[in-house]
């Protein structure tokens, strides 16, 4: 079966609030907090079958090619390609992109590309994605909803809209939360405490600071979080900030070993779960968090680590380690939200509530069957592939151009 064609087409879909996380640097002001931007990839082939990917929420510093860009760029590459080699197919387009691509924009391209050939692959053998991935271990996913800080509001206004938040998602059986931080730490506070009071004395709260704080602050203030609620916090410290994580991981992954040191010591001080982003990272920083012993969970973003395959391997690389994993999320599509609960599903290590929000943060989907919450989890569709197939009249509704850089 060989690739005979190529479709990609831009999307923007908004989010049912503005979202923010602490940047006190302003290091990404670029940010579109009230929508994300995305490139759907379409493989068809000889056979008749389509294969489905996504290229999840591009920021504008990416400087992304426009959809033709990227389609004629792809055609290139890709077409004539026989699917008995797609591994060998994903390898060209990696070889393919433009050395000067930004680092994050590379790695989400990659993820659209393989679950796009996964999802062939699936669809040739009748078989789910996660089987392709060594088989299903778990029957769904623990959700972790995330609440986002709000921007440029009142203390007052802010809680309340958390209150109602909060309120609407344990009502529907969601157990699990994480709030960001880092803006205001007297205001994040009484978020947390706020939470733990809605939500309960045995829900799993978590907070994630984007790495706002150095590291004698990151001390005192996990501490002051864990006080008012907080199971685990992600990202404490700037040295692994994620703006630098998304636009210069050189900086960190040359520097691994001191900023694995820097995080190890925070966490031999704190008295809840440390845990820390290792997709976006070159794995020398995994492995060092792990000789460092800095980190109680992972968290892998799949789209951040150019696909499935690699993503496996980092959580697998931290089970060696006795480290237990948790799915995050670049807010995706269908497409790209499917591929990651079948990542989940088929990861024996994937044991602590992920962050895959997109199906009720996003107003709508691309997808004719977009994945539902039920009852806090996820599940997927047990259908060849990815399971999704896309619905028209949406793609239309949520067409946009962009220009290339």
């Amino acid at each position: 079966m060989k690739i005979t064609r190529i479709r990609v087409r831009d999307v923007a879909v908004p989010r049912v609030y503005e979202t923010h996380c602490a940047d006190p640097n302003q290091m990404q002001s670029d940010v579109d907090h009230p929508r994300s931007r995305y490139q759907i990839i379409e493989l068809f082939t000889d056979a008749g079958l389509t294969g489905l990917g996504e290229v999840s929420d591009i920021a504008r510093r990416m400087k992304a090619l426009s959809a033709q860009g990227l389609q004629d760029l792809l055609s290139e590459i890709m077409i004539g390609g026989n699917l008995d080699r797609w591994r060998d197919l994903y390898g060209r387009v990696q070889a393919g992109l433009p050395d000067d691509w930004h680092p994050e924009l590379r790695s989400l391209t990659l993820f659209g590309v393989e679950i796009a050939l996964l999802d062939l692959v699936g669809r040739r053998y009748a078989v789910p994605v996660y089987e392709l991935l060594g088989g299903r271990y778990h029957d769904c996913i623990q959700v972790s909803w995330v609440a986002f800080l709000r921007g440029d509001i009142s203390a007052a206004e802010e809680l309340e809209r958390l209150r109602v938040e909060i309120m609407e998602k344990s009502g529907r059986g969601l157990r699990s939360f994480k709030l960001k931080v880092g803006e205001d730490h007297a205001r994040d506070l009484e978020r947390i405490s706020l939470v733990r009071g809605l939500a309960g004395p045995e829900a799993y709260i978590k907070v994630d600071a984007s790495g706002a704080w150095e590291e004698g602050e990151s001390i005192d203030k996990v501490k002051d979080m864990a006080e008012a609620g907080a199971d685990a916090c992600e990202t404490p410290v700037i040295a692994v900030s994620r703006p630098i994580a998304n636009d210069d991981p050189l900086r960190i992954n040359s520097n691994a070993d001191a900023v694995a040191a820097t995080l190890g010591r925070v966490r031999a001080a704190s008295s809840i779960d440390i845990i820390e982003h290792v997709a976006d990272l070159g794995d020398v920083f995994s492995t060092a968090l792990i000789r460092h012993r800095a980190v109680d969970v992972v968290n892998v973003v799949a789209s951040q680590a150019g696909g499935l395959v690699r993503s496996q391997r980092l959580i697998q690389t931290a089970e060696t380690a006795g480290i237990p994993a948790l799915l995050g999320s670049t807010i995706e599509l269908g497409p790209g939200t499917a591929a990651m609960v079948h990542l989940a599903i088929a990861s024996k290590n994937v044991t602590v509530p992920s962050d895959l929000v997109s199906p009720e943060l996003l107003v709508d989907d691309i997808c004719r069957n977009p994945l539902r919450f039920r009852n806090g989890t996820l599940q997927p569709n047990n259908a060849p592939g990815l399971g999704m197939e896309i619905d028209e009249d949406k793609m239309e509704k949520w067409a946009v151009e962009f220009n290339s850089h």
